[in-house]
């Protein structure tokens, strides 16, 4: 296991940081410009379960950086169309229900009505689910699990939704005011499945949804039925960037574009994240699946080792090729059910 491996690190330096350039969404190299030296690998000791839990699995990797324009004026916009709401819906993705918490969402809330809803609940083993539970009730926040490809709990978040914005139609009542619909936005990062939600809550097709980021590019009111109007928005990243720690993990579960980042380093992270998780938290992941998968032995000192054993047994060297593969086996849950960050 994790914790009898012999880890190391292999330290990059780069020589130039004038040779790093910005475009949009992420940070190019040039190796032209860049002095490149790798230094061996140098042996740890044995690490415990203590140590092995807080190893950072990013350390010696490339940076990830972002911020696409849309994004970047749907922020600017926010407060203003926030304006014209009266409940907050905040999706995070099951999976990783830390890093899709949006360190501002708090303030664009305010005083109006907050529903906390976690998607791709099939996505995460339900002992994580309820450990998440637990924990956001401790907060103060009674989450709603959803599932936005297969409906499953999309009837409660319409209830939380209406529950939420009770007091805008009583108010009105009192003052002698037709009711009128519950106005809600949903807010989330990319590709954590707002439009899916919408068009199970609405029936049908009204907001676009594909599995990849980005897709909806602007604010459009959707109208749920005479109870519930409904804002779709764009998948909102931080101005300021988050730890690179949460940023890998949104790019593990595709929740930011991929030209953020670079493919075969967070596939080599993801395969650490999962032997670092199974210590802390056996039942959040499922490494018998992996192994019995592809038939390649988990134990390695280091992710990028896997990567090349997987790419020679079973993609004919193309390491490329093994880092995508990885990735789409585990988010499209080929692996299991699994859950990257416990609540603890």
């Amino acid at each position: 296991m994790w914790n009898k491996l012999l880890l190391g690190i292999v330290c990059v330096s780069i020589g130039n940081v004038a040779s790093l350039t910005s475009s949009i969404g992420f940070v190019s190299f040039s190796p032209q410009n860049a002095a490149y030296t790798a230094r061996s690998v140098l042996p740890m000791a044995v690490l415990s379960p203590e140590v092995s839990s807080s190893h950072d699995v990013t350390t010696g990797r490339p940076l990830i950086e972002w911020y696409p324009g849309h994004i970047a004026k749907a922020e600017r916009m926010m407060g203003d169309v926030l304006a014209m709401v009266d409940v907050v819906v905040e999706l995070r993705d099951a999976r990783i229900p830390r890093s899709t918490a949006h360190p501002l969402l708090s303030e664009w809330v305010g005083t109006r009505g907050h529903v906390l809803a976690l998607n791709r609940m099939d996505s995460a083993p339900e002992g994580a689910l309820r450990e998440w539970e637990e924990a956001l009730r401790a907060e103060g926040k009674v989450p709603c699990f959803v599932d936005g490809k297969q409906g499953t709990g999309v009837r409660e978040l319409k209830q939380a939704i209406l529950e939420a914005g009770r007091h805008v139609n009583e108010r009105r009542k009192r003052r002698g005011i037709n009711s009128r619909p519950v106005r809600a936005a949903i807010l989330g990062y990319p590709n954590v499945g707002k439009s899916a939600i919408i068009n199970r809550l609405v029936n049908r097709k009204k907001a676009k949804s594909e599995n990849r980021p980005g897709v909806t590019r602007g604010f459009t009111w959707i109208r749920i039925d005479a109870q519930v109007q409904l804002l779709d928005s764009p998948g909102i990243i931080p101005a300021k960037q988050v730890t690179q720690a949460s940023a890998y993990h949104l790019a593990m579960c595709d929740d930011i574009g991929s030209a953020a980042y670079d493919v075969q380093s967070v596939a080599a992270a993801l395969l650490e994240k999962l032997l670092l998780v199974s210590e802390s938290a056996p039942n959040y992941v499922r490494l018998k699946t992996l192994r019995e998968r592809w038939g390649v032995d988990v134990e390695c000192s280091c992710g990028e080792e896997y990567l090349r054993s997987l790419a020679d047994q079973r993609f004919t060297g193309d390491m490329q090729r093994a880092a995508v593969t990885l990735l789409k086996d585990f988010r499209s849950g080929l692996l299991g059910r699994m859950c990257l960050e416990p609540p603890r």
